[in-house]
């Protein structure tokens, strides 16, 4: 970002509200000095910033003042239209109605001739989003919920059975073609994460009895909480269709290491509470993942690998025993 398109920034983000030269330098990753003589560089343009000094201190526009509305350039144009295409993709939003007309909206303000360079750039540009098919009957009480950090009871549809349940929801985001939601359950007595659209009906509870809630949630987490120092070491080694596959996880996509362009090495400490997890993942990985420590990890998977061959060797079905 060139100085002069970084100064109509700065201004942008403070007509959102109080910033300070470490946060501005951190969103336009240039240094503290850098934004500094930015700043008095617009003190000289007559922009009225006010200096806010002493600790919580940075910079505020005076109150009323107001950037006049700045042209697109065709890659700030390109990047609103691509991430609004990208919400089309899901079956249902929190913005269902509106989605539809807001890209032609955003198409309509940008002139002809950027459109024409950027339309191209946007064929190549995709979104993966599976295709699933559902409504989202009770997002808004999530929405509404999570910044009272409130209490609801939803009557929740898993694989197996339906059951009311009271949470407390933390966080709202989509993956793969769902939304799904963090929450602390207080008949699991831990957070749980819960797909959106298997949630059959969704009710306030009483503000009166949150006090007496999040009571439950501190002793529970306390309760819960591992001692440290007992995270388990895990190394293996990955195949390219591996190394793909664990790089979407958000916890250990940052964890591996190119040994060649075909073998990756993936190291992480699992706490024993995602023990489960771990067999799994590795398990469901095959012969594209060869686990090398812990040794218990790859007697469990050998385990299980036994325990599948044994099922398909009786064609009958009728059993199998072991030798």
């Amino acid at each position: 970002m060139n100085k002069i398109n970084r100064l109509a920034a700065i201004v942008m983000a403070l007509q959102q509200g109080h910033e300070t030269a470490h946060s501005l330098a951190e969103k336009f990753e240039v240094s503290r000095r850098t934004i500094l003589r930015d700043i008095q560089s617009l003190s000289e343009m007559n922009v009225p910033i006010i200096a806010i000094s002493g600790p919580g201190g940075g910079f505020r526009l005076m109150d009323g003042y107001v950037l006049p509305p700045l042209q697109l350039d065709p890659d700030e144009a390109a990047t609103l239209i691509f991430a609004l295409e990208g919400l089309s993709h899901y079956a249902d939003t929190p913005f269902q109605e509106k989605r539809w007309t807001l890209i032609d909206k955003i198409k309509s303000i940008i002139p002809d001739e950027v459109m024409n360079r950027i339309h191209p750039m946007l064929k190549q540009l995709q979104h993966h989003v599976p295709q699933r098919q559902y409504s989202l009957q009770h997002l808004e009480p999530l929405l509404a919920c999570i910044p009272e950090q409130g209490w609801l009871s939803i009557l929740y549809r898993s694989a197996s059975r339906q059951r009311w349940l009271q949470i407390h929801p933390k966080r709202l985001y989509a993956s793969a073609g769902f939304w799904y939601c963090d929450a602390y359950s207080e008949e699991h007595g831990e957070v749980r994460l819960f797909r959106v659209d298997r949630i059959m009906e969704a009710r306030s509870i009483e503000k009166s009895k949150w006090p007496q809630l999040n009571e439950s949630v501190r002793e529970h987490l306390a309760l819960a909480r591992p001692p440290e120092g007992l995270d388990i070491p895990i190394r293996a080694h990955l195949s390219y269709r591996a190394m793909i596959e664990a790089e979407q996880d958000e916890h250990i996509g940052e964890r591996m290491t190119e040994i060649t362009p075909d073998l990756w090495e993936l190291a992480f400490h699992c706490p024993p509470s995602e023990w489960d997890w771990a067999v799994r993942f590795f398990y469901r990985l095959g012969r594209e993942a060869e686990v090398l420590e812990p040794e218990k990890l790859r007697e469990e998977i050998k385990r299980q690998a036994e325990e599948v061959c044994c099922m398909y060797q009786s064609s009958s079905r009728s059993g199998c025993t072991s030798p």
